[in-house]
């Protein structure tokens, strides 16, 4: 199923992302009031149990915390910003200031997480829609904790695809590692394939 996304449309989904993130970054920077740098190395296409355990070996197999955003265009799934637990303590104090007292600091994570993830997804979604030329609505962001399996909830992991994408954030001088992950069926990914190649075609035609 990974197959149903080719080489160039790999590409094209790597720089049209790198576009997203960066436009993520600069409003993420307004919000902290501090320089943001958001980077995604790379891109892969798994199933949703290699990419639960992909999540699990990255938190050391304890919880991760996530924004899950549903979304619908002509070709429909979820997006979600994911943290290893002991990490988004680290991005919420960024945020908050180190003067922040740890027990207020955990009472203040989820609010402050969903924040965040309602930046840096609907920057994702919106760069998404402008660039493919596309209209994408989406839902409003809910919060997860737990495993892989959990955070990642697919519905139908035999016939569902997860492109998932590390992303590192530099904030207030702190290195705090995420993830995005979007999780579509067969038939969406196969539409989001063919947007992606109408998107290359248009490129490389110079429209």
């Amino acid at each position: 199923m990974t197959e149903a996304i080719g080489d160039i449309e790999r590409d094209a989904i790597t720089e049209i992302l790198n576009v997203a993130i960066g436009q993520a970054a600069a409003s993420l920077s307004q919000l902290i009031e501090d320089e943001v740098t958001l980077s995604v190395p790379f891109v892969e296409f798994l199933n949703p149990a290699l990419a639960a355990l992909r999540i699990d070996q990255a938190t050391g197999r304890t919880d991760s915390v996530a924004v899950r955003q549903r979304f619908t265009s002509a070709f429909s799934g979820d997006i979600l910003l994911i943290f290893p637990e002991s990490k988004s303590l680290d991005l919420v104090r960024s945020m908050m200031g180190d003067s922040v007292p740890l027990d207020s600091l955990t009472e203040l994570e989820q609010e402050a997480l969903l924040e965040v993830g309602n930046i840096i997804l609907n920057a994702c979604l919106g760069s998404l829609a402008n660039q493919l030329g596309i209209s994408i609505e989406s839902s409003l962001p809910s919060y997860v904790r737990g495993r892989g399996t959990r955070i990642l909830d697919a519905k139908h992991p035999d016939t569902e695809l997860v492109m998932f994408l590390q992303v590192d954030f530099s904030l207030a001088a702190k290195g705090v590692q995420g993830y995005l992950a979007f999780v579509m069926d067969i038939d969406s990914a196969r539409g989001f394939s063919g947007a992606v190649a109408a998107y290359v075609a248009r490129s490389m035609a110079g429209e």
